[in-house]
């Protein structure tokens, strides 16, 4: 029985394509999570239209609990096909979601885009370091929501401009 050489490369591709969707699928969980937290009605605005409140993330707690109440249960009988297909659906779900945020949301959005591209690595940090960074983390903190609530103002303005 001879070995086909390239059936390494081809696991080697796989796990690299399944650590690019595991990566895409945590930024969109993550960026979702965070509009929820910063715009939270609007947020679910998007989230219905996207339909991401079927994904077991935020459909909520009685959703995603498996027959022990263990949240994030494996299951141990999916195949590796049946877990892509679940985990695509759920990108996809979260990837409209914020297509909808954005067209809809568009000043939202850019605050969220620069909270995810600039704060977030520091924010899982914010009691640590030296009394003046902590400073400066709950000052950029203070700007941030600043930031969110401008944003909210302006997306509601443009939305319904007689209203303001």
């Amino acid at each position: 029985m001879r070995r086909n050489p390239m059936a390494g490369s081809a696991s080697i591709t796989s796990h690299t394509m399944d650590d690019d969707l595991h990566m895409k699928l945590l930024y969109l969980e993550n960026r979702v999570a965070f509009a929820r937290l910063f715009f939270p009605t609007e947020a679910k605005l998007a989230m219905d239209i996207g339909h991401a409140a079927t994904t077991p993330e935020f459909a909520g707690l009685a959703a995603s609990k498996g027959s022990n109440g263990n949240l994030r249960e494996v299951d141990l009988d999916d195949t590796p096909i049946t877990q892509n297909i679940r985990l695509r659906s759920r990108m996809e779900a979260l990837t409209k979601t914020v297509e909808m945020g954005r067209r809809y949301f568009p000043n939202c959005s850019e605050v969220l885009d620069k909270f995810m591209e600039d704060d977030l690595p520091d924010l899982f940090y914010h009691e640590k370091g030296t009394p003046d960074e902590q400073r400066i983390k709950k000052t950029r903190f203070m700007e941030l929501k600043e930031d969110v609530q401008g944003a909210f103002i302006k997306d509601k303005a443009e939305i319904n401009p007689t209203n303001c």
